[in-house]
């Protein structure tokens, strides 16, 4: 499945009324405030793939370093993918949220920042849930040396000047099923001219994750492929699709309620890449056979009611989620569909 990205910050809700605080690109900042950022990025990435999470513990801002398992579970997660890597600095942002204010209840309100390159109408803007008052910098961090990219992208505070604490950790793959998130959004185009919009909207959405380094960011570049999914998008899932708005199938086994769809790479990286469908599942069934047989039947509804769908994915991976929390993961190949 696909990696989690993981923001401590994140505990949703955002506020009503938000204001801009200041940014700056990695263009407009002094080189030595730059590189510090950037080398303090690239030591902490290099503890996490080592897998050194009580190194990286110690580094990070004491009100998350308190509750951990987070980015321990970040880490576990993503070491084995960097080990052996070196790192490259691809961006830097200050984010400066020195004046942003508490609430009454002493919470941390939101942030938004816009950064604009200069001259050129291109905006790059972040949305930061319940950030605390500080002065912040977003470094994203590319492998070189590992034989499938990733990147690593951390929200770091400043505690003195010239020292950074870890405040977010986001360590994801770049590339799906052999192809970067160009490819996705190139070939989302194709299908989107074929008149293709199931297979479209799934590949424009693998392009965004691939291409978002962090998910409280948004760009122009990013507008643009967000306008040209919605353009195209099926009737079906033009207001969008959730836990709280399900696609509903009807399939020889009755009603099947898809809560997600997106891609991921088939175990064989050669087979190219599978569709993820989550299922809301109402009970756990007796057995592993029965569970199965739903999780069969649900992805036969999803490519009997979608045919085009088979032309586009080695083969269907079904996530059966339950009420208590668990799930059943099962995969099931189109040619037994």
């Amino acid at each position: 499945m696909r990696s989690v990205c993981l923001l401590p910050l994140a505990g949703f809700a955002f506020a009503a009324t938000l204001f801009a605080e200041p940014c700056i690109p990695q263009s407009q900042m002094m080189p030595a405030e730059r590189d510090t950022i950037a080398r303090a990025g690239t030591a902490l990435a290099g503890l996490a793939a080592a897998g050194n999470a009580e190194g990286v513990r110690a580094q990070t801002m004491p009100q998350f370093a308190k509750d951990f398992a987070g980015i321990a579970s970040a880490i576990h997660t993503a070491a084995p993918h960097l080990q052996g890597a070196s790192f490259v600095t691809s961006t830097v942002w200050i984010l400066d949220a020195s004046a942003n204010k508490t609430a009454a209840d002493g919470s941390a309100q939101d942030a938004q920042f816009f950064c604009t390159l200069h001259g050129s109408p291109s905006q790059t803007s972040f949305l930061i849930p319940a950030l605390p008052p500080g002065r912040y910098a977003l470094v994203v961090l590319d492998t070189a040396g590992t034989s499938e990219p990733w990147q690593v992208a951390m929200l770091l505070r400043q505690s003195t000047p010239g020292t950074w604490q870890l405040g977010g950790l986001f360590p994801r793959a770049t590339l799906a099923g052999g192809h970067d998130g160009l490819w996705f959004w190139k070939t989302a185009r194709d299908y989107a001219a074929k008149k293709q919009a199931w297979n479209a909207w799934v590949y424009y959405t693998e392009a965004e994750a691939l291409l978002k380094p962090v998910t409280f960011l948004t760009s122009s570049h990013l507008d643009t492929l967000q306008g040209e999914r919605e353009k195209s998008a099926p009737t079906a899932l033009s207001a969008g699709i959730g836990t709280s708005q399900p696609l509903v199938l009807t399939g020889k086994a009755g009603e099947v309620r898809v809560t997600s769809l997106e891609a991921e790479n088939a175990p064989n990286h050669a087979d190219g890449i599978d569709l993820l469908a989550h299922i809301h599942a109402e009970d756990a069934l007796p057995d592993p056979v029965a569970s199965r047989a739903r999780n069969a039947a649900a992805a036969r509804a999803l490519v009997t009611a979608y045919p085009e769908l088979r032309s586009a994915f080695h083969g269907v991976w079904v996530v059966a989620d339950l009420p208590n929390g668990a799930n059943y993961v099962s995969e099931e190949p189109m040619n037994s569909l």
